[in-house]
């Protein structure tokens, strides 16, 4: 792959956050009212997206991609068990972003719904497709009118009224599932981020891409929530600007669904032997279709925290791993980094279910001072380097 320039690492990243998915998560976080849930907002993508740029620079730093840095940090068995895990939240992405662009294609067009699912991952498989080809310029240019259009829905309703919330939420899950978004793109960053042009333009370019474009969306979704106490899809479908939103609903779909599909292809070559990518393409667009048609949407949330309790601890160890550069492991199990990380995922879920301080920073906290010990006390797995 040629070098991604930073204008392009930017837009690259700001298009994945454009979804109507992460509109929609910011719609759960309304019950809170504005001044919480933008602070929750905030300061949970500070905190998921310098976890994200972390990734991506640890990437570029050493030329490899996101699935073949965790191979290197937990070995290979322990990179093949990660493998599996992101191919399968990848794939369940794209499932519930094909999932939503179908609602709102039914509700803008009366399109039937299942017809909607079908239209819109057949988009997505083409995209992806392509962008496996490298039209980093339509990419660039879809993005840019994307913002465009995110603004006009902005001054599309009326804000005069605040709408009571009907459910609740605190604001420990806010904050949760507002890291857990780009944290769900931990896993695949590195795909793009190790052909950047530079450390610096890296590390920028994805903080400041997916920071903006995922805060816009959140936003965009809490508000919609407290002025109009509609869902997301429900006031697109019922907006005047019907034409903005199905532009925005079908784009921002493909603009982050194939970077889910591709990726999730890239992970496979861990797993076994992919020659033909385009080939995985399909396959694995088809089994996100499928899986639209059976996906529980309302179970939504669990899903994001389910994101969160594995790839925060991973990622930790990851993190770790390559700032202290203790061992190398080869083919071996890094069985101090898998427990440590086994760890993180239990604690994970019992202070994000108690809502007990920041989980994602205490789990960090607590999963690095394991492995380190597990390196220093126990030596745990691989071999130490020389």
């Amino acid at each position: 792959m040629n070098k991604i320039k930073n204008s392009s690492m930017f837009l690259l990243w700001a298009g994945a956050a454009i979804s109507i998915s992460e509109i929609y998560t910011g719609g759960l976080i309304a019950p809170l009212g504005f001044f919480k849930g933008f602070t929750a907002i905030i300061l949970g993508h500070i905190i998921g997206t310098i976890f994200l740029a972390l990734g991506g620079y640890i990437s570029f730093t050493d030329k490899k991609n996101a699935m073949e840095k965790v191979k290197d940090c937990l070995g290979s068995y322990g990179g093949k068990i990660v493998a599996f895990l992101n191919v399968l939240q990848l794939i369940g992405w794209s499932a519930i972003m094909i999932i939503q662009s179908g609602r709102a294609l039914n509700g803008i067009f009366t399109v039937p719904k299942f017809l909607g699912i079908i239209i819109t991952a057949i988009i997505v498989f083409l995209w992806s497709y392509f962008f496996n080809n490298y039209s980093k310029k339509v990419n660039d240019i879809s993005v840019i009118m994307l913002i465009a259009m995110c603004f006009m829905i902005f001054f599309s309703f009326n804000t005069s009224n605040q709408v009571s919330a009907q459910d609740s939420i605190s604001f420990v899950t806010a904050l949760e599932i507002s890291i857990s978004m780009p944290v769900s793109w931990l896993p695949l960053i590195g795909d793009y981020t190790k052909d950047g042009e530079s450390k610096k333009g890296v590390l920028l370019a994805t903080f400041g891409g997916y920071f903006i474009g995922s805060c816009l969306m959140y936003i965009l979704g809490l508000y919609i929530s407290l002025y109009s106490g509609k869902d997301v899809i429900e006031f697109l479908c019922g907006s005047s600007v019907k034409w903005a939103a199905a532009f925005i609903i079908v784009f921002s779909t493909v603009t982050t669904t194939f970077l889910d599909i591709y990726s999730a292809v890239i992970s496979s070559k861990q797993l076994f032997k992919v020659e033909k990518e385009n080939i995985f393409i399909l396959i694995y667009s088809i089994l996100a279709l499928v899986i639209a048609f059976i996906f529980p949407i309302e179970s939504y949330q669990n899903f994001l925290l389910t994101i969160g309790s594995i790839f925060v601890p991973v990622y930790t160890v990851v993190i770790v791993e390559h700032f202290i550069k203790s061992t190398s492991y080869g083919e071996k199990l890094n069985v101090g980094g898998l427990i440590s990380a086994l760890i993180g995922m239990v604690l994970y879920n019992y202070f994000a279910k108690i809502s007990f301080g920041i989980p994602t920073l205490i789990v960090f906290i607590i999963v690095s001072l394991i492995y380190v010990s597990s390196i220093k006390i126990l030596n745990l797995g691989g071999v130490r380097n020389e």
